[in-house]
C-alpha cells in the first residue's frame, strides 16, 4: 500500500498541491467573508439602524462568488483527478504492464482510488463546512432563503457527497472511454444532465404545500423566511370568492397600464393575496438527506462501472 500511496503522489502531485493551495485560499476567502456577513447582520438587527441588504453590496456578492465556485468544483475534481486516473494510464498502456507483474488490478485500483478518495473527502469536508457557515451569514444578512439554488447546494454537507460522487464519475469515464478528451467530454455531458435534472427534480422530492398570502391581515399565512418557492416569481393572485387568477392577468392585463395605482387596482377586482407552492423550511434537512443519499449512490455505481471496465482490461502488452 506504501508503494501504491508512493505512486499516486508522484503520478499526481502537482493536481494535489495545486488543489490544497486552491481549497486554502477559498477556505480563507469565506471566513473572512462570513465574518463580514455576520458583522453587517449584527449591525443591521441594531435598534433604529435600517439596512439595504443588497445582494449586490460588496460582501454578499463575494459570498454568492465563492458559493457558487464550491458547487461547481465537483466538476473539477472529475475532470482533473478522476478522468487521469486509468484514462490517462491507458493511453500510454502503462496499465497492462503494471497488472501483468507485481501489482493486481484489483490492489491497484483500491490503493490508488483510496488516496483519491481520502484527499478529495479531507478537502471537500474542509470546503463543505465553511460554505455551510458563509450560507447562513448570506441568508442572516441578506434574508434570501437557505432552501433556493445556491444557498441549499452549499449546505448540508452537499460539496463534499457531490465532490466524492464526482471523482468517481470522472474515473469511471476514464476507464470506460480510456481517451482522456473522451472521458471529459462524457463528465461535462453528465454534469449538464445532472444539474438540469436535478434543477427540476428537487422541488419534488415530496409533494409541495399550498399557502395563501394575504396582502393585509394575519389571514391563514404559513410562510416561512426559508421556504423554497416553487412558482418562480409569478404566483398566481386570488380574489375575494376564491377565484385564482394568473400572475400574467393581473400584472400584465389589469393592472398594466403604468398609471394605475397598483393597490387600487388589485381593490378593484377584489384580489386579496396571493398563492403559492412551496416546500417548508422544515423539510430542508430531509431534502439534504435525500440529494447526498443520490450522490453517495452515484459514488458507489460509478466505482462498480469503474470496475467492471478494469476486471474487462486484457493484460496483454501488444
Amino acid at each position: 500500500m506504501r508503494g501504491l500511496i508512493w505512486v499516486t503522489w508522484r503520478q499526481h502531485r502537482w493536481t494535489i498541491l495545486t488543489s490544497a493551495a486552491l481549497t486554502a485560499l477559498l477556505a480563507v476567502f469565506m471566513v473572512l467573508t462570513a465574518s463580514k456577513l455576520g458583522s453587517m447582520a449584527a449591525h443591521c438587527a441594531s435598534p433604529g439602524v435600517r439596512c439595504t441588504r443588497a445582494k449586490t453590496e460588496s460582501a454578499p456578492s463575494h459570498a454568492s462568488y465563492l458559493m457558487n465556485s464550491v458547487v461547481f468544483l465537483p466538476v473539477l475534481v472529475a475532470v482533473f483527478w478522476g478522468v487521469p486516473l486509468l484514462a490517462r494510464e491507458f493511453e500510454q498502456r502503462t496499465l497492462p504492464l503494471a497488472w501483468s507483474q507485481d501489482v493486481g488490478r484489483q490492489r491497484w485500483l483500491f490503493g490508488k482510488t483510496s488516496v483519491m478518495v481520502a484527499l478529495v473527502g479531507a478537502m471537500g469536508a474542509l470546503l463543505a463546512g465553511l460554505s455551510e457557515h458563509l450560507a447562513y451569514q448570506y441568508h442572516a444578512y441578506t434574508r434570501e432563503s437557505l432552501f433556493d439554488g445556491t444557498q441549499f447546494q452549499a449546505g448540508g454537507w452537499l460539496p463534499l457527497t457531490l465532490a466524492l460522487a464526482w471523482l468517481a464519475v470522472g474515473i469511471a469515464a476514464g476507464a470506460a472511454t480510456r481517451r482522456v478528451l473522451a472521458a471529459i467530454a462524457v463528465v461535462g455531458a453528465l454534469w449538464i444532465t445532472r444539474m438540469v435534472v436535478m434543477v427540476q427534480a428537487r422541488g419534488h422530492f415530496m409533494t409541495p404545500l399550498t399557502s395563501m398570502h394575504p396582502f393585509s391581515g394575519t389571514g391563514d399565512s404559513t410562510s416561512y423566511p426559508n421556504d423554497m418557492n416553487l412558482d418562480g416569481g409569478s404566483a398566481p393572485f386570488i380574489d375575494t370568492r376564491g377565484l385564482v387568477h394568473s400572475a400574467k392577468q393581473v400584472m400584465g392585463g389589469w393592472c398594466s397600464d403604468t398609471l394605475t395605482d397598483i393597490d387600487s387596482c388589485l381593490r378593484d377586482h377584489h384580489i386579496v393575496g396571493t398563492i403559492s407552492k412551496l416546500q417548508p423550511a422544515d423539510r430542508m434537512g430531509t431534502f439534504h438527506l435525500i440529494e447526498n443519499g443520490v450522490n453517495l449512490a452515484l459514488f458507489v455505481l460509478a466505482l462498480a462501472v469503474t470496475w467492471w471496465c478494469v476486471k474487462r482490461t486484457r493484460t496483454t502488452v501488444v
